[in-house]
């Protein structure tokens, strides 16, 4: 599969858990629901509540994942050999512009993501 096709699906990958982020951030961080008033009218309902629960967590960290290593398939390319006594191991790192740009997007919203939920289940509270 070529470099380009993959980073189409990864950003396919990116979408739902970058409307997500931008849209709590939004939200949460400026007072903006324009995004996130949407998904909490959707969200009303505990029957769709409970099943966005539950499939959010493979969605977003599923598909970031998915498009991280896709995309890093695309752009790194290991070797491994033997050297006398030696197993040398190299990484050659082709500079594809989007294939990185989804590897770095899927990367921040991975952290974003595992960030809020240690903080929000993890973190004490005052």
């Amino acid at each position: 599969m070529n470099e380009r096709r993959l980073a189409g699906i990864g950003f396919v990958f990116l979408l739902a858990p970058l409307y997500f982020v931008s849209a709590s951030l939004l939200k949460y961080g400026l007072g903006v629901g324009l995004l996130f008033d949407p998904l909490e009218a959707f969200l009303s309902i505990s029957e769709r509540r409970e099943i966005f629960n539950l499939v959010s967590p493979v969605v977003f960290l599923g598909g970031l994942g998915l498009a991280m290593a896709l995309n890093a398939y695309a752009v790194l390319r290991p070797s491994v050999a033997r050297e006398d006594d030696a197993l040398v191991c190299t990484v050659r790192i082709r500079m594809k512009f989007w294939n990185t740009v989804v590897v770095a997007a899927s990367s921040l919203l991975l952290f974003t993501l595992v960030g809020y939920v240690f903080l929000e289940n993890f973190a004490a509270r005052f």
